[in-house]
């Protein structure tokens, strides 16, 4: 993942993309910033992490900025969320993750709300192992509608 950020940085530059640059720049600097606070090498799942923040974070200032109907940045926040998005692995669909949460709930000895912890856990487990991405809040609550 480092490789790819350091090469389409690269690419940005040479091709004088200034939105892909600084997101990029963005990502890797957070990366660093990271691995030098905790001392430790990031590993890919550790930077899916990092630029899902700097993807919700940049979300809520295009939010601020709709509400502000400053059209201009609008459009800026809309591609740097597009550019971060195309480093996280996609989403599963949500009937797949159904079926998942479904295979998972039958297998319990208890169906209740107190299984609602673990019963998340084993799914984003298995749905990462998949190689694809966990949206917490929407896992959360099929879990709950599962288990009512």
């Amino acid at each position: 993942m480092k490789t790819r950020l350091m090469n389409d940085f690269k690419d940005a530059m040479r091709n004088k993309d200034a939105i892909k640059k600084t997101v990029v720049a963005e990502i890797r600097a957070a990366i660093k910033l990271k691995e030098i606070n905790e001392s430790i090498e990031l590993d890919d799942a550790q930077i899916i992490t990092v630029i899902q923040k700097i993807q919700k974070d940049t979300a809520e200032s295009l939010e601020a900025f709709e509400k502000a109907d400053n059209s201009e940045q609008v459009a800026e926040m809309k591609a740097r969320i597009e550019i971060a998005t195309s480093y996280l692995p996609k989403e599963m669909d949500e009937s797949e993750l159904k079926a998942i949460i479904e295979g998972f709930v039958s297998e319990l000895e208890e169906k209740s709300m107190k299984s609602m912890g673990k019963t998340i856990a084993a799914v984003k487990a298995k749905v990462e192992s998949d190689g694809y991405l966990v949206n917490g809040g929407k896992l959360s609550g099929f879990v709950k509608a599962a288990l009512s």
